[in-house]
């Protein structure tokens, strides 16, 4: 018998995507009777629930279906985990999440299975994420985390011929898997806990893959499985705020004290920029209210919480952490040749010497 999976749909005004993504769910190339999608539509208003519960009705019986329609909009984190806790529940061996608007390759499925069987220690396996508008363009091949804190796809924008990489014909570690299209192994979930409903929205999928290394696990990118991703960008201020919360939570959430000391100079630079940053692109007020959201008792009696729980999980050092963290960011719809050509050099350098200094 093959490993039972349990797909995790979710779906937020994702109406025009539904036909093709539930076609790509019946199209897998894996045994219907191991397969248990579940969809859980977010309070959509685009009338996506009312086509799920006919395209239900319309499918196989070989495919068992639930679904979940939330009275409101839970985020992404808890939006999914209404699917995951089902999933384990029902005693699935893997759990895959597919967002709202991605599809996924026949094989898609079977490749992430493969690779995860392949070695007990893989915690998560990332698919390998086109862009449904254009499949030549690669959307994400993995999360990078940046050493001051940045969580950005990998890959992003680059079109498909850098599949001759080695990289992209092997199974390979990555630092976090990317929530729009990949599997958790169930017991690893049981023992690091599901996505952080905190965040809402942001930095969630890059919060579960750091736990799941710190519990020395791997997170793996199954470069033959492939999902088509609706990707695009969307710049806003809210967004803004989600990613400048979400990211300073996870550090003091899950770093040791020795490793915030040493980047804490670097981050205050950083914070310094992104207040001038934020005051020329209109957002300072958005930012002032990151700092008072991270002010609250509400957060930090959040942040203790979880770093009690990191240091009962833990099983490897920061070192091992950052070993694969960038001090580039790159990938990005917004090109800028400040970033690309005085910035990054910069930052590589100061972080190829300050790696050095954290050993805890």
């Amino acid at each position: 018998m093959k490993p039972n999976i349990a797909i995790i749909y979710l779906a937020y005004n994702t109406r025009p995507f539904l036909d093709e993504v539930f076609d790509s769910v019946e199209a897998l190339n894996y045994p219907k009777e191991c397969l248990h999608l579940i969809v859980v539509d977010n309070a959509s208003t685009d009338g996506s629930a009312e086509r799920i519960r006919e395209r239900v009705s319309q499918m196989s019986g070989s495919l068992r279906v639930t679904f979940f329609p939330n009275a409101t909009n839970e985020g992404f984190a808890g939006g999914n985990n209404i699917g995951i806790e089902r999933a384990l529940l029902e005693g699935a061996d893997y759990v895959y999440l597919l967002n709202g608007d991605a599809k996924l390759d026949p094989e898609a499925i079977t490749e992430t299975v493969r690779v995860a069987e392949s070695d007990e220690k893989i915690g998560s396996v990332q698919s390998l994420v086109r862009l449904w508008q254009d499949p030549d363009v690669l959307n994400v091949t993995g999360g990078m985390v940046h050493f001051l804190g940045f969580g950005f796809a990998r890959d992003n924008g680059v079109r498909l011929p850098v599949l001759n990489a080695i990289r992209y014909t092997l199974p390979s570690e990555i630092t976090y898997s990317s929530g729009a299209a990949v599997l958790y192994r169930s017991s690893v979930l049981r023992q690091v806990g599901l996505l952080e409903q905190f965040y809402f929205m942001y930095h969630d999928d890059l919060e579960l893959g750091w736990r799941i290394r710190l519990a020395g696990y791997k997170n793996v990118l199954a470069p033959q499985s492939i999902a088509y991703h609706h990707y695009e960008f969307r710049r806003s201020i809210k967004k803004l705020y989600w990613m400048e919360r979400a990211r300073l939570i996870v550090f003091f959430s899950h770093l040791k004290i020795g490793t915030l000391l040493v980047l804490a100079p670097f981050l205050l630079v950083l914070e310094l920029g992104l207040l001038v940053f934020a005051a020329k692109g209109g957002w300072l007020k958005d930012k002032l209210c990151v700092y008072a959201d991270l002010l609250s008792p509400k957060t930090w009696t959040h942040i203790l919480k979880k770093r009690r729980a990191s240091f009962l999980i833990r099983k490897v050092t920061d070192k091992e952490i950052v070993r694969l963290w960038t001090g580039k960011v790159e990938h990005q719809e917004t090109k800028n040749p400040f970033v690309d050509f005085i910035v990054n050099p910069l930052l590589s350098t100061i972080w190829f010497f300050l790696k050095r200094f954290i050993l805890w």
